[in-house]
């Protein structure tokens, strides 16, 4: 499958609505950690707009389970932790990884 790439300042609000209608998956790079978060909540928004379920979280975020089964509680506390946030999300249409501080990857998931 090939993913298109894109800089957050060559890419529009309308640009990523048309990807997402047409059920794309794509990343952005390049922007700016003041307006990570704001650019997340954006897409989250572009998305759901469009009547697709979408699901938000930390590319790695196995690796930091796997880091902190050296504390029990901490691992516990983590794989409870992703076990919820999977459920709460089950099956979304895409999913946005965040890769910090600069990129995003929307996966057109189904």
């Amino acid at each position: 499958m090939d993913i298109s790439v894109y800089s957050a300042s060559d890419i529009s609000n309308e640009d990523i609505s048309s990807m997402v209608s047409e059920k794309k998956s794509f990343t952005i790079k390049e922007i700016d950690s003041d307006f990570f978060s704001d650019t997340i909540e954006t897409i989250e928004k572009l998305i759901e707009s469009q009547g697709f379920t979408c699901r938000v979280y930390t590319a790695g975020r196995i690796t930091a389970l796997g880091i902190s089964v050296f504390t029990i509680v901490g691992g516990v506390a983590a794989g409870l932790t992703i076990a919820a946030h999977n459920l709460a999300t089950y099956n979304p249409d895409y999913e946005i990884a965040k890769i910090y501080p600069k990129t995003l990857i929307i996966n057109y998931k189904k």
